[in-house]
């Protein structure tokens, strides 16, 4: 094994940037193995081969040839690393979402004040992570990349739906010009391509998105519009195509996710976009008295 492997091999945060440097390069069946790997590390660090290639729809061969392909001798080899990354960190947060996933799974399925207490729990949760991990400064330039747009262009569909719908209503409550696109893949495309270098273009991904569709946001991309994202994954399309992005990953706990954190960051977006518009318009209203 190489000097540069042997570094990897216990060193997590430097295997992750791996994943995310040599990402584009992987073939698709490595590229599912990686995505996996990133959105779920506790459980890559405690599945088996054979369940990590049904989760990741490969053959048990193809994620040997995975740990291979980033220098390791084998897959326990770079799955000691995963491991390593449970003893230390967030361990808490990760044993709190393995209790709630394993509470729910126990609740009786006619008791609904038993399923909600869960659910709440594990909103709460994946909101004090979110406010434990998100970056201040990210926000902030957020905020003032729609601050500048002429107008906020919205992409949501499926379970993102409900939260580009509650952004376009704050956001025209603070009388901003918002448009939310419609989620018809054919159409929406068409309508992303209208977004001028001068219009901010925001897109929650949260379930994978249509390859037609990543192409139109890929396209404004490279016309020079702004995009602002909000997906589940760093290896995401939207991640690559983006001006920011903020990547949540909300406590597993059921297949139907908590949508709470992201409702709680475009509700921040907002409040802080509107205290930036407050914020100048009193320099604007003091420069002019002072004039």
């Amino acid at each position: 094994m190489s000097m540069e492997s042997r570094e990897l091999s216990w060193d997590y945060p430097r295997l992750h940037r791996a994943f995310l440097d040599r990402f584009e390069t992987l073939s698709p069946h490595l590229k599912r193995i990686a995505r996996y790997a990133l959105s779920d590390p506790s459980r890559f660090a405690l599945q088996t081969v054979a369940e990590i290639s049904k989760s990741c729809g490969v053959q048990p061969s193809t994620v040997v040839r995975f740990a291979k392909t980033f220098g390791y001798p084998g897959f326990s080899d770079m799955q000691n690393v995963f491991r390593s990354r449970l003893m230390e960190g967030s361990e808490a947060y990760r044993e709190q979402v393995h209790e709630h996933r394993g509470r729910l799974g126990t609740v009786s399925g006619d008791d609904p004040a038993a399923i909600l207490t869960e659910f709440a729990n594990a909103s709460i949760l994946a909101v004090e992570r979110l406010k434990d991990t998100l970056d201040a400064d990210m926000l902030q330039r957020a905020a003032a990349l729609m601050n500048e747009a002429g107008a906020v262009y919205l992409v949501g569909r499926q379970r993102a739906l409900p939260v580009a719908s509650c952004l376009a209503y704050w956001l025209i409550e603070l009388e901003y010009r918002c448009h939310l696109l419609d989620p018809a893949v054919g159409t929406l495309s068409r309508q992303i391509g209208t977004v001028a270098p001068d219009e901010l273009l925001i897109v929650i991904g949260l379930d994978e998105l249509p390859d037609v569709l990543l192409d139109a946001v890929s396209a404004a991309h490279n016309r020079g519009v702004p995009v602002l994202a909000i997906t589940d994954s760093e290896v995401s399309r939207l991640a690559r195509d983006s001006r920011l992005c903020f990547v949540l990953r909300d406590a597993e706990v059921h297949r139907i996710a908590p949508l709470a954190p992201h409702i709680v960051l475009v509700q921040s977006l907002v409040i802080a976009l509107d205290a930036l518009r407050y914020a100048h318009r009193s320099g604007d209203l003091q420069r002019g008295v002072a004039g």
